[in-house]
């Protein structure tokens, strides 16, 4: 039971993260002095210096505790309370916010129960939003980690990309759409992506592109045409590192032509655009500790300018690897120097937020859809060829998501923090999957909770 010493001295539970009004409403339970509660699955706990974190995954609520309140908390581990030590704890709001639930609860149904009942709420309009064009699947690189080595190797002609513009007035929502440029490498066919852009215009739909390249193709003429034609919005550029592992890696077809330098310059013209520029450092334990001497060149050259952000990304291979647990910490530091530098902008778990009722593709229903350069329709734009479910040239064709959002979450997944923030078939058939992946998560989730902790302190409630 709680001391009367503890309950004088305990301070309010301070939330520092509002979290999903509509999830709280429907997961949090007022607390009954005659029920027995346990922490969800979904509660994740840090501690650091004298601060003292809640955050759960499924409210997206975050609160901080203090000193006597989390010795309770470790006091009770996972075993479960009544209600009314709860109440006489001052710890009524936990369960009221999720982190808290009645003992006999299942968690995993408690989470599709949630996820079931905000999406009969969204009335969400009928319609595509994102369209991930694949222009052709060549490239003028030859990176030494590329996953699609031993793709076929096609490109789109006129005519399909005629009929990428007719499929999209046809499946389109009625507001503005996003349309992502993928490949190989799709200013290989620059040509191609301005003439469905023309087709679209022609149609009177509002668009906005986001193009992931390599940009050494980029030059200062077509980046004229992607800023009025495309609509060029955001570019993400994949990098190697400090020039001798970029230019190691990369391997371009024309590196007289196509090299460090070529794809330094197109990323300051993008930037001068006013175009949104991300650089992803795609690293393994070779090229990791060359990545800061890259981003004083990046200072050197760009400075730190608010359109600018970039952010390391292990390679699939590396994650593969017996030290990919020890690199994952390892780029944490690389990670705090990047926000120092101010080319981290955002923390992924900051502001109020809302519970994710799609994660990607395959599981977004009609909202999002891969159109491959033969005018074949995927859900994920990393699934192999075999999985397509149709294509453009069909007038009977429905989006909808791929059978495996259907099917239960694997037994891991389920007793899993992180399942409300992942898709929930990662383990059964998600082409991302990696052993490590909820280590990953932890480490991730520890950097991002301890970065909540200044913006909070301890005052009234």
């Amino acid at each position: 039971m709680l001391s009367e010493s503890l309950y004088e001295k305990r301070r309010t539970v301070q939330t520092i993260l509002s979290g999903d009004n509509k999830a709280i409403a429907i997961i949090g339970k007022k607390t009954k002095p005659g029920k027995f509660y346990r922490l969800s699955v979904f509660t994740c706990t840090f501690s650091d210096g004298g601060n003292y974190l809640l955050r759960s995954t499924l409210t997206g609520m975050a609160v901080l505790l203090s000193d006597d309140e989390w010795a309770y908390m470790e006091s009770i581990g996972k075993q479960s309370v009544s209600g009314g030590e709860l109440i006489n704890a001052g710890l009524e709001k936990l369960t009221q916010g999720g982190f808290f639930v009645e003992r006999d609860t299942d968690d995993y149904e408690q989470y599709q129960q949630t996820v079931a009942i905000l999406k009969l709420m969204s009335h969400d309009v009928p319609g595509t939003k994102a369209y991930t064009i694949l222009p052709t699947t060549a490239c003028n690189a030859r990176c030494v980690y590329c996953y699609e080595e031993g793709m076929p190797v096609y490109s789109m002609n006129e005519e399909t990309a005629d009929r990428v513009a007719e499929f999209i007035d046809e499946t389109r929502w009625q507001g503005k759409i996003k349309l992502i440029w993928f490949g190989g490498e799709p200013l290989a066919q620059s040509r191609i992506i301005s003439r469905i852009c023309a087709g679209l215009k022609e149609k009177n739909i509002t668009f906005r592109s986001k193009l992931i390249t390599n940009a050494v193709l980029m030059t200062p003429e077509l980046l004229e045409e992607a800023a009025v034609l495309w609509n060029l919005e955001s570019v993400q550029v994949s990098v190697d590192g400090e020039r001798n592992d970029y230019e190691t890696r990369k391997q371009y077809v024309n590196p007289t032509v196509h090299h460090y330098d070529a794809m330094m310059d197109a990323v300051g013209r993008m930037l001068d655009k006013g175009i949104h520029v991300t650089l992803r450092c795609n690293y393994d334990g070779e090229n990791l500790k060359g990545l800061k001497l890259f981003i004083q060149d990046v200072k050197d050259r760009f400075g730190c300018p608010k359109n600018l952000s970039v952010y390391p990304a292990m390679l699939f291979q590396a994650k593969k690897g017996e030290n990919s647990i020890g690199l994952y910490r390892e780029v944490q530091d690389l990670n705090t120097y990047l926000r120092e530098s101010g080319y981290r902008k955002k923390n992924r778990i900051s502001g109020p937020g809302r519970l994710k009722l799609n994660m990607c593709g395959a599981d977004s229903g009609d909202k999002s859809v891969v159109i491959a350069p033969d005018g074949s329709l995927y859900h994920c734009e990393h699934l192999p060829g075999n999985t397509s479910f149709g294509n453009i040239y069909n007038p009977e064709i429905v989006l909808r998501s791929d059978g495996r959002a259907e099917l239960p979450a694997d037994e891991r997944c389920k007793s899993c923090c992180f399942l409300p923030e992942c898709t929930p078939f990662f383990k059964n058939g998600c082409p991302d999957y990696f052993e490590y992946c909820r280590e990953f998560r932890q480490i991730e989730a520890e950097e991002e909770m301890y970065r909540l902790i200044p913006k909070a302190d301890f005052g009234p409630g």
